[in-house]
């Protein structure tokens, strides 16, 4: 099967669309100074293709400052017709996009970090969070390990304590349907788990 390669910056490779699986023999390598984001305050996740990609697919690095981050809409459009010979490269169909949080320095005092999807990110879609957030609570030996299910919450809150904004905590987060986030979420924090949920 042919790839069709759409560029959208002439020889400069930039965003590009593939028709059809991409398949390498040795690998995909996502390296360098723009693999990571650092971010506070609060921040867009993106409602167009330009604010998307600044984020999504990359390595968001969060540390001990109060931050939110608006995920963006879910658009699951079917495909249209298209000019080319396959798939409509203008889709805007946003199933299978993925965000990665790092805790890069714990949480002190009243600082939280805050990722919102749907309404409570100021969107018109009622997106929500599924899957699961697991927990090591720091203050036992050698620390318990507990969970909450996301269930169809949409907003998810990490503290300095109980609800696991240690540094080295993890959270991914991938659209995998219209309206719906899968969310894979490893806390550290001290103290009894705390939901994070809401």
């Amino acid at each position: 099967m042919a790839i069709t390669v759409y560029t959208t910056e002439g020889d400069k490779m930039a965003r590009t669309t593939f028709d059809g699986p991409v398949r390498s023999l040795n690998g995909f390598l996502g390296t360098g100074p723009n693999m990571a984001a650092s971010i506070t305050g609060t921040v867009d996740g993106g409602t167009t293709v330009a604010g998307i990609d600044l984020y999504q697919g990359k390595i968001i690095q969060i540390g001990n400052a109060n931050t939110v981050f608006n995920l963006p809409s879910i658009i699951d459009t079917a495909d249209g017709a298209s000019a080319g010979p396959g798939s409509d490269p203008a889709n805007l169909n946003r199933v299978g996009i993925m965000y990665e949080f790092i805790v890069t320095a714990s949480l002190t005092g009243g600082n939280t970090i805050v990722i919102n999807a749907g309404t409570a990110a100021g969107r018109a879609t009622a997106d929500v969070f599924r899957g699961m957030a697991i927990y090591n609570n720091t203050a036992t030996d050698p620390g318990a390990v507990t969970a909450f299910n996301a269930g169809g919450t949409d907003t998810l809150t990490l503290t300095a304590t109980t609800k696991g904004g240690l540094e080295g905590a993890q959270i991914q987060c991938r659209a995998v349907d219209g309206l719906l986030w899968q969310v894979s979420a490893q806390l550290i924090g001290n103290g009894t788990f705390a939901n994070p949920w809401s």
